[in-house]
């Protein structure tokens, strides 16, 4: 029996396939998770795309409708149908973007008479993972008009 043992301790024709099998799911798993990483980082590429082309027709011609169609059209070319929603809206103040909403027609008083007019163009999109928790993608971009 000891000597069995002994030869047994010394045997190392299977020890290889058992490395592999304590580590095959290891590795499978870090290479599941990369490409889940990978794809929620495309899918911020293309909602940040649809925003960018959606920016630049408001920036042109400073339609409200065709900036949002530009941003659908995108995000459906890149994320497939309705799976992203937009939202482009115009407001005004008489300072930053950050300060109190006016009238638009308003006249504002201080250093600066004139009404300060902003498009804010609003993104959402709900990213599924496989192993990493799923993401809500709210980006918000702001272009001022006058």
């Amino acid at each position: 029996m000891r000597a069995f043992l002994r030869r047994f301790v010394r045997e190392s024709d299977g020890s290889s396939v058992v490395e592999f099998a304590l580590l095959a799911p290891v590795m499978l798993l870090m290479t599941l998770a990369t490409f889940d990483v990978g794809n929620s980082i495309s899918d911020r590429m293309a909602i940040d795309a649809a925003m960018r082309n959606g920016l630049q027709v408001a920036m042109v011609t400073g339609s409200l409708d065709d900036t949002l169609q530009m941003m659908e059209t995108t995000a459906e070319a890149e994320l497939g149908a309705d799976q992203a929603s937009f939202q482009v809206t115009q407001f005004c103040t008489c300072g930053t973007v950050t300060d109190t909403q006016v009238s638009c027609t308003n006249i504002c008083t201080g250093s600066e008479p004139m009404v300060n007019v902003f498009l804010q163009l609003d993104g959402q999109f709900h990213h599924n993972s496989w192993f990493m928790p799923d993401v809500q993608l709210n980006p918000t971009l702001f272009l001022q008009q006058r």
